[in-house]
């Protein structure tokens, strides 16, 4: 009862500000704020003006920030003359129970264009990510690609096969490797650096892009959707749902159990340094994501790299379709992207109108092609483009979204939300693969693995379903008092 009387101090609070505000704000002005990141804010400029030249006195007014995410629960709770959010990290679902985002349910029943409802032109995996308390509160934002990104220029030049199974992925990293080939071939110092199969960096959960996708491989996105739900702690049973294990486990064995394959001190780069390493030839893959190119388009040198990103290569035991070849997945890395209006816009219809021309085949493409291939969470499968116009990275990106089937992590258990359970990895959302990368990365493993400690990958797994088991009724009782 507490929480809840204290929820409703909240609410009022909020109600009380929005009509009490006296402030005006011209109707023809509308505040576009975009989280500045791996897609620039060329897309919005264009959008922005094309919205002006259709709508006689509008004007658009477009503020781009890397601070935006967090910025955003400030700025709802003060009130600031925003009339839309583009960004990633935003908490809507609790924002809206407090009052502070629109419900915008009615933009969901509007016509985009030729009798097409937004409802319709928004992919139904991102519009069921964007209802809480049958309404809807925001606008999925990206439907994003990613996994291991790889140095197509270099590949040709070496007469790499990019690898469709694991186990051609496994054999072309010790091709690599054993090539021993400098990555400035002028330079004849004994110990020049020669190129690496891999370089990452301490944000590991970019290897989440290319492990989850094995874990659908293995579990079916069906499955993965019912995990979603947490119905019961056994969803993470590592004996009776062992495919994020078995995942997990391909990664130790191409990664962990292989330091010498990845770059020195990949586990402790910051993100961009790993970035510009792969971009000047030290490595020959990297994982990432779909705004890779666009977040690196001022550093990249032809001479050095044509990037591209690889489909996640099968596992052994893939599952299959009708006609026994494996089901191609990919993980929706973008769907955590909003769009919310706020409660306090004074703009919302205008807002709306927006969203609705953004909506539009048109306009989604040139947010596409504006964006070096990042698609909208929106229906592109009317929508064709000039192949010969776009790099090869946006190509692949544009592949590997029209041909998988996508699935995601998002959860509306009252476990997640109210911040009890993280869904991915569960308990608190740490990922393994630092620790268990920093266990095989020493010499006394490097020089005799035959006899050096495995660390026993069941165990992380169980000992994580026994704490979720045994906080589970407890968890429930905070949240049902």
């Amino acid at each position: 009862m507490k929480k809840i009387a204290s929820l409703l101090v909240v609410i009022l609070t909020v109600l009380l500000l929005i009509g009490c505000s006296t402030n005006t704000k011209d109707p023809g002005h509308l505040k576009i704020s975009i989280y500045l990141g791996g897609y620039g804010q060329v897309w919005a400029n264009t959008l922005a003006r094309g919205f002006e030249a259709e709508n006689e006195g509008v004007t658009v007014e477009i503020e781009a920030s890397p601070d935006l995410a967090a910025e955003i629960p400030s700025r709802l709770q003060n009130g600031s003359d925003d009339d839309l959010f583009f960004s990633h990290g935003i908490n809507w679902e609790r924002l809206s129970v407090q009052g502070y985002i629109a419900d915008i349910s009615d933009l969901y029943e509007m016509e985009v264009e030729d009798g097409v409802l937004f409802k319709d032109r928004v992919l139904p995996t991102f519009g069921n990510m964007s209802r809480f308390n049958n309404k809807y509160y925001k606008v999925p934002w990206t439907n994003g690609a990613g996994g291991l990104v790889y140095n197509a220029k270099m590949f040709r030049e070496n007469g790499w096969n990019v690898p469709e199974t694991y186990d051609e992925l496994l054999a072309l990293a010790d091709l690599i490797y054993a090539a021993n080939i400098k990555v400035d071939s002028t330079d004849m110092k004994p110990n020049a650096p020669t190129i690496k199969p891999f370089v990452w960096s301490s944000e590991t959960y970019y290897w989440d892009y290319l492990v989850f996708d094995w874990w659908a491989q293995l579990a079916g996105t069906a499955k993965i959707k019912t995990y979603t739900q947490l119905a019961s702690a056994e969803v993470f049973n590592p004996t009776t749902n062992p495919e994020l294990m078995q995942a997990f486990s391909a990664w130790v064995d191409l990664i962990a159990k292989r330091p010498q394959q990845s770059m020195e001190d990949s586990v402790g780069k910051q993100y961009m340094a790993a970035q510009m390493d792969f971009l000047n030839g030290y490595a020959a893959m990297i994982p990432n994501a779909h705004w890779l190119e666009s977040e690196m388009l001022d550093n990249i040198d032809p001479n050095k790299i044509e990037m591209a990103m690889m489909p996640a290569p099968f596992l052994a035991n893939a599952k299959k379709d009708g006609e026994g070849n494996p089901i191609r997945v990919n993980y929706a890395v973008g769907a955590g992207d909003s769009i919310i209006i706020p409660e306090y816009s004074q703009n919302k219809e205008l807002a709306k109108k927006f969203l609705l021309y953004m909506a539009r085949q048109d306009n989604m493409k040139i947010f596409t092609e504006k964006t070096n291939g990042v698609m909208l969470a929106m229906d592109y499968s009317n929508i064709e483009f000039n192949m010969e116009e776009m790099t090869l990275f946006s190509q692949t990106v544009l592949e590997i979204n029209s041909n998988s089937q996508k699935f995601d992590l998002y959860s509306q258990s009252l476990l997640v939300l109210d911040g009890k359970l993280a869904i991915q990895w569960a308990p608190e959302g740490v990922q393994h693969y630092a620790d268990y990368f920093n266990h095989y990365n020493r010499s006394a493993y490097i020089t005799n693995p035959s006899t050096f400690e495995v660390k026993n990958i069941f165990s992380t797994f169980d000992g994580v379903y026994q704490t979720v088991k045994n906080s589970w009724s407890g968890w429930l009782s905070e949240i049902n008092p």
